[in-house]
C-alpha cells in the first residue's frame, strides 16, 4: 500500500469518528448535560422513595452504556416500607439508553456499596401488615428492574446492627409486586442464605393474594415453604412447610427469646401444611420430632414477646426425661424452678401417647393436659397407667412471683409396689398392690423451704404383699432379732392401711393398721422428708379381737420400734417397762 492510499484512508477514519460523536452529541442533546442528568435521576429517586435525595460528589456520568456512579443518601423515605434512610458511599446507577436517547431518565439496575440502611423507630402503627402491604405498592411502582446490595448493613433507629455482610439481588418481574430475590447476610453472629420468589399479587374476595416461595438455610434453621400469600386486613396464607432446628434453644435465643440451659428441645422438625394469620402460625395436621419423640397433630405457634404454644399432639412413645432432667443443668444462685420452659412462655397443650417413660417408669399409655399463662401451670392426668396400676389427678405450679407456689392432688390405684420400687432405684424390698390418695401443697423461695413448707393430707392402702422384716416374729418370738431391712425375712400382709398428715416437711402417720394372717399389727410414727429419717412403734393387737374392730386391744409382749435412716432404720425389740411394785397412785401425785 502507498503512502497516498494510507493517507486517504486515515483521513476516512478521522471523518467517520467526527461524524459518529456528531450523532452520538446529537442524539443525546435530548438526555441534556450531565448536570441535568444528576438533577433528573434525584428528582426521579426522590419521587419514587417519598424522601431527600442527595447525590455525594464526586459524581461521574457514563454515556456508554449510560450511568451514574457516585455517593447517595435517601432520608425521611416516606414510601420505603420500614426504612427511614438509605446511605451508600458508593452507588451505580444504570439507565436505559433507549429511552435517554428519547430525553427520558428510566432507570434499568442499581448497585449499592456498602450502604447502611436504617430502620424506621418502632411504633403502634408499623404492623406486619402495613409494612408488607407498603412493601407490595412500592414494588409495583419500582422504575427500575434490578437492585443489588453489597456488604449492606441494616441499623434499628437506635441500637446495634440487626444484618450485616447484607448481599442481595432483587429482581422485579413487572408490576404488582412480583419479584426474586437471593442472597445471604449475617444475623446475631450467624451466616444466613436465602432465597425468595414472589409472584404478582391479585385481587381476591379476602384481600390480595400471591404465590411465595420462601428457602432459608442457616446454622440454627433450615426452612423451605411454598404456598400463597394473602395482604388483607391482616397478613395470611397457606403453604407447605418443612422446617428443621438442631436446637431449639440455640434458635429463641438467636431471634431474642432466652430459654434457660437444659438437655431437652434438641434435633427437632415439623412438615407438613400451615396457614398462618398475623404472628401465628398453625400446623393443621403436622409431622413433629424433637428429643427423639415423633407426633402427629395440630400445633399452633404464636410469636410475640411471650412466646405461645397450643396444639394437640399425639406420640406412639413419649420419653419425658429429657425434660425432667433440666434441673441438673440449673446453675447454682439462679431463681427456684427457672429451667421450667414454662416458666418462659404460655402454652395450652393437650397430649396423649401410646406408651410414657419417664425416669425409668414405664407409664404404659394415657393423656394429659399442659396450660401455662404468665408463669401460672396448671397439669391434669387422666387414667394413665404406672406400675400395672393407674394415676389421675391434677398439678399447679404458680412461677409468677419470686416465692413458688404448688399443689398435688391426685391417687395412684392398684400400683405394683415391687415394680415401681425397682423402677425408681428404691432399695426397700416391699410388694403388694398399692393405692395412694395425696392432697398436698408447698411454697417457697428455695428447695429448702418447699420441703419445709408441705402440708396435706396422705392416705395409703395395700393388699396382698411383704414388709422387709418379720414384725410378727420379733414381737412374739423371744429369741427373734433385726437390725434393720431384710432380703430374707418378710411380713407377709393381707392388708395395710394408713393415714397420715403432712405439715412443717414431717410426715406423720397416726393411725397405721396391717393385718397378717389372724393377727393385726398396729403403729403410728413419722418420717423426716428432708433428713430421709424415720421414727416409728408398732405393736400386735389381741387376736381375739375381731379384725374390723376400731381400737384393736394391745397384745402384751414387745413392742417395736424403727428409727434412723429409711434405707437402712434401726429396728428394736423393747418390751413395755412394768409398774414398779409398792407404789401408790398418791406416791405418784405431784405435791
Amino acid at each position: 500500500m502507498g503512502p497516498r492510499q494510507s493517507f486517504w484512508k486515515l483521513l476516512l477514519a478521522v471523518l467517520l469518528a467526527v461524524i459518529a460523536a456528531g450523532l452520538v452529541f446529537w442524539l443525546l442533546r435530548p438526555a441534556g448535560t450531565s448536570t441535568d442528568i444528576r438533577g433528573r435521576v434525584a428528582a426521579s429517586l426522590s419521587e419514587w422513595t417519598g424522601g431527600s435525595v442527595t447525590l455525594v460528589e464526586p459524581l461521574r456520568v457514563r454515556y456508554f452504556p449510560p450511568s451514574l456512579e457516585g455517593g447517595l443518601t435517601v432520608s425521611d423515605a416516606a414510601k420505603l416500607p420500614t426504612l427511614q434512610s438509605v446511605s451508600a458511599p458508593k452507588f451505580r446507577l444504570t439507565l436505559s439508553l433507549p429511552d435517554l436517547l428519547l430525553g427520558n431518565i428510566t432507570f434499568s439496575a442499581l448497585r449499592l456499596d456498602k450502604p447502611t440502611l436504617r430502620l424506621k423507630a418502632q411504633d403502634d402503627a408499623r404492623t406486619t401488615e402495613a409494612v408488607l402491604g407498603r412493601l407490595t405498592a412500592f414494588l409495583a411502582s419500582a422504575p427500575l428492574e434490578t437492585v443489588r446490595v453489597h456488604r449492606g448493613v441494616v441499623e434499628p433507629a437506635d441500637g446495634t446492627p440487626l444484618l450485616r455482610e447484607l448481599d442481595v439481588r432483587l429482581n422485579t418481574r413487572g408490576q404488582l409486586g412480583a419479584l426474586e430475590a437471593v442472597g445471604s447476610f449475617n444475623f446475631n453472629g450467624e451466616p444466613v442464605t436465602f432465597s425468595l420468589g414472589r409472584g404478582k399479587t391479585v385481587e381476591a374476595d379476602q384481600g390480595q393474594r400471591a404465590p411465595l416461595s420462601l428457602k432459608v438455610t442457616s446454622k440454627p434453621l433450615t426452612a423451605r415453604f411454598s404456598g400463597m400469600m394473602q395482604l388483607g386486613e391482616g397478613l395470611g396464607g397457606e403453604g407447605d412447610l418443612e422446617a428443621k432446628l438442631p436446637d431449639i434453644r440455640h434458635f429463641l435465643a438467636w431471634v431474642g427469646v432466652v430459654l434457660p440451659e437444659g438437655h431437652s428441645l434438641k434435633d427437632a422438625s415439623a412438615t407438613g401444611r400451615v396457614h398462618w394469620a398475623g404472628p401465628t402460625l398453625t400446623f393443621d395436621d403436622g409431622t413433629f420430632e424433637f428429643d427423639g419423640n415423633a407426633a402427629v397433630g395440630l400445633l399452633a405457634l404464636t410469636a410475640g414477646d411471650r412466646p405461645r404454644i397450643d396444639g394437640t399432639l399425639a406420640f406412639e412413645t413419649l420419653v419425658l426425661d429429657p425434660y425432667l432432667s433440666n434441673a441438673s443443668v440449673a446453675p447454682e444462685g439462679n431463681p427456684l424452678f427457672d429451667w421450667v420452659l414454662l416458666k418462659h412462655l404460655d402454652a395450652d397443650l393437650r397430649i396423649s401417647a401410646a406408651k410414657l417413660s419417664a425416669g425409668g417408669l414405664d407409664l404404659g399409655g394415657g393423656g394429659f393436659t399442659v396450660n401455662a399463662k404468665n408463669g401460672a401451670i396448671s397439669s391434669e392426668v387422666g387414667a394413665l397407667e404406672i406400675c400395672g396400676g393407674e394415676v389421675e389427678g391434677r398439678f399447679d405450679l404458680d412461677l409468677s412471683a419470686p416465692r413458688a407456689e404448688a399443689a398435688l392432688t391426685g391417687s395412684l390405684a392398684n400400683v405394683a409396689l415391687d415394680k415401681c420400687r425397682q423402677a425408681l432405684g428404691v432399695s426397700m424390698p416391699v410388694t403388694g398392690a398399692g393405692t395412694l390418695k395425696v392432697n398436698i401443697s408447698t411454697g417457697g423461695t428455695s428447695k429448702d423451704e418447699l420441703v419445709r413448707g408441705l402440708a396435706g393430707t396422705i392416705a395409703a392402702t395395700a393388699k396382698d404383699g411383704t414388709l422387709p422384716v418379720d414384725l410378727v416374729a420379733l414381737i412374739t418370738q423371744p429369741d427373734a432379732e433385726a437390725r434393720s431391712w431384710s432380703q430374707d425375712a418378710d411380713t407377709d400382709f393381707s392388708e395395710l392401711e394408713a393415714d397420715c398428715n403432712l405439715s412443717a416437711g414431717h410426715l406423720w402417720c397416726q393411725s397405721f393398721r396391717m393385718t397378717t394372717g389372724e393377727r393385726t399389727l398396729t403403729g403410728a410414727g413419722g418420717l423426716d422428708i428432708a433428713q430421709r429419717t424415720l421414727d416409728w412403734d408398732f405393736r400386735m393387737a389381741d387376736p381375739v379381737e375381731p379384725r374390723d374392730a376400731a381400737e384393736p386391744v394391745p397384745e402384751s409382749g414387745s413392742d417395736i420400734t424403727m428409727s434412723g435412716s429409711l434405707a437402712a432404720p434401726q429396728i428394736v425389740r423393747a418390751r413395755p417397762s412394768a409398774p414398779q411394785a409398792g407404789i401408790s397412785e398418791k406416791d405418784t401425785e405431784k405435791p
